[in-house]
């Protein structure tokens, strides 16, 4: 499935679990744990107390890459990557 259609899909919806896809658009799901929200949350204040006003953090975000999209726990975005690339689309080029 392309990126899109995985986002728009109506049972794709509200699931407890992240999805990202392989190289061959084939749907990859892993359940979330309590640690991993609570490292991945830790990560998220981290980042935020180091970019101050630079940039902007971003949890659970798209990211395309030669093997499929995968899912950012945490990511960082300078202000000079919003500004090139908007808020509204934040998957990688």
């Amino acid at each position: 499935m392309e990126w899109r259609e995985v986002l728009e899909h109506p049972s794709l919806q509200d699931l407890p679990f992240k999805i990202e896809t392989n190289e061959w658009g084939k749907i990859i799901m892993s359940p979330a744990s309590d640690t991993h929200a609570l490292y991945q949350g830790s990560i998220f204040e981290w980042l935020l107390r180091l970019s101050g006003k630079k940039g902007k953090v971003v949890a659970e975000c798209p990211v395309q890459t030669s093997k499929g999209i995968r899912v950012a726990d945490v990511s960082w975005r300078s202000m000079a990557f919003l500004k090139k690339h908007g808020i509204r689309n934040l998957t990688l080029p």
